[in-house]
This record gives C-alpha cells, structure tokens and sequence, in this order.
C-alpha cells in the first residue's frame, strides 16, 4: 500500500486522537522548536554583523576577522555552524516527538520513515550535470521547513493504519506473542496445550552446567510470552507483576521453575534440559483463552 492509499484509508484528526498530556508535551515542544528556528536565525545575522565590523577593523592588517572571536578551545560559531544547527531542529524535533508517543505507549515507530518524508533529502548523486543546482534547492528547502507537530502525528498514524496508540501497542504485543509461538515460514506451531499448561518447544530455553552449578535461561521468544502473559493478567501495557517481572529481568539463574504467587491467570513456570518450556495456568480455561486471544491471531 502507497502512502496516498494509507491517507485515503487513513481520517486523520491527530488532535482529537491524543490526551491532553500528549498535546500539552506536543505544544510545548513546538514552542521551543519555533523559538529555537528564530533565535538561530538571528544569531546568524548578529554573527555577520560581529564579522563584518572585525573584517572593516582588521583589513589594513591582512588579519582574519575571526582572530578575536574564535579560539581553538573557546567559541567556535561560524556561519555554517549556525545553519547546520538549524538544519538539524528539524529531524530532531521529529525524535523527540516519536520517543515521547513510543515511550508512553509502547509502540515502535519507524523515524527514519518519517523523516524521510518530512524532511528533504540531500542529493546523493554527485556525478548529475545539475547537482550543484540540486543541492543549493535542497539547502533553500532546509532553510525554509517549518513543521508541525500535527505533520509528526500524522506520519505515525500512517504507520498504525489508523489504529490508536494504545491499539498499535496491543497489536505489536500480539503479534509477538504470535511470532514466538509459530514457526511462521512453515505455519508449524512451538506449542502445545495440555489442559491448563501451554508446553513450547524449539529451543524455548537452555541449560548450561557452568563450574558445577547448572544455568538456566529464557530464549527472548518466551520473554515475549511473559509480556503477553503480564497484559493477560493486568490488562495493562504499564503494570506487570512482581514475580513475573523479576524473570523477565534476569539473563539466567540456578532454578528451572518459578511461581507467580501474585498472579490470578498464570501460576508457574519450569524449564526443561531438552530445551521445552512449560507455562502452567491456573485453570485450563485460561490457558485456552491466552491461546486464542495472544497467539493464535494478529489483531
């Protein structure tokens, strides 16, 4: 799917679609990157005056005019320096609005995508008759860009298809837990239900008997389970359980079985040296609807 098709598909009311901490934290930085693009701008024009009155100054001398201004472990503006800085709000701007809606919801965003198509591009191709020319437009359109948030906004909407930030999350959270619990290429599923224990197999685990005391750990695949298992339990991408979060944190251990004693749905976890991983549910009816809910569909 282009991106027209993605706008076509796509009603985008990015105002309406975030909090009010979100547009309070957006407007904020819309003021400092706006403030930033016009105090540069006249930093630059004092830098040329600065310049201007050394080089009248200086000129019978044949000395440069940055003699008094610039040192080698002091100031170093410049003109180019200024509008590199300047230049550089732009894609900066863009990251600190995609860390802030990824961080808080728990997406990923892909912001090399957005601003590629917020921000120009520099010729790449030096070899082209008219790259000079190419390259003074791309400079003019640098110097010209002034973004909008709500530009940033809609960039990451595209990338959802629409969905909101905390159904994007849920998406990705799925769609994990569905990727470690199918061979995908072959459609083989890594599981098996026996009644109120999921088993997964294919590597879910390793073992290592290391100066006589045996290691344990947990392939990422299975990590990606828990976080699952932690949503199931809490409905929540902010809050997982004490225990649960205690495993996803360790590289690896002596034991090969955990309980969850402050979980409702998941009661434990043991590990086996032949690699299978066994999730133990409370009940059977559980464990078929983490099943169904988690890994079988991408929602």
């Amino acid at each position: 799917m282009d991106i027209l098709t993605k706008f076509e598909k796509v009603e985008m009311k990015a105002d309406t679609r975030i909090s009010e901490a979100d547009r309070i934290f957006c407007e904020a930085h819309q003021a400092a990157y706006d403030r930033a693009k016009t105090s540069l701008s006249k930093l630059g024009f004092m830098w040329d005056d600065i310049l201007s009155q050394q080089r009248e100054l200086l000129v019978s001398t044949g000395t440069s005019p940055e003699t008094y201004l610039v040192t080698y472990d002091g100031l170093k503006l410049s003109d180019n320096a200024i509008r590199q800085q300047t230049h550089s709000l732009h894609p900066q701007f863009i990251c600190q609005l995609i860390s802030y809606f990824s961080k808080t919801y728990h997406f990923s965003i892909n912001e090399n995508d957005i601003i590629d198509n917020l921000v120009p591009q520099k010729p790449t191709d030096r070899w082209v008759d008219n790259y000079k020319e190419l390259v003074k437009q791309y400079t003019k359109e640098l110097d010209e860009l002034s973004l909008s948030y709500a530009d940033v906004l809609e960039q990451i909407f595209l990338q959802t298809d629409g969905r909101d930030f905390f159904e994007q999350a849920l998406h990705e959270l799925k769609n994990k837990c569905h990727r470690a619990s199918w061979i995908i290429s072959r459609g083989i599923p890594q599981f098996e239900q026996k009644k109120g224990t999921i088993q997964f197999t294919g590597y879910a685990c390793s073992f290592r008997d290391w100066c006589g005391r045996g290691n344990w750990s947990l392939a990422d695949r299975i990590k990606d389970i828990l976080r699952g298992i932690a949503h199931f339990e809490t409905d929540s991408l902010d809050r997982i359980p004490g225990s649960l979060s205690r495993v996803l944190k360790r590289y690896d251990c002596h034991d090969n079985q955990y309980e969850f004693p402050d979980c409702e749905k998941i009661q434990s976890l043991r590990m086996f040296k032949n690699g299978r991983v066994d999730l133990k549910f409370t009940s059977e009816a559980y464990a078929t609807q983490f099943i169904e809910d988690y890994m079988k569909t991408i929602c």
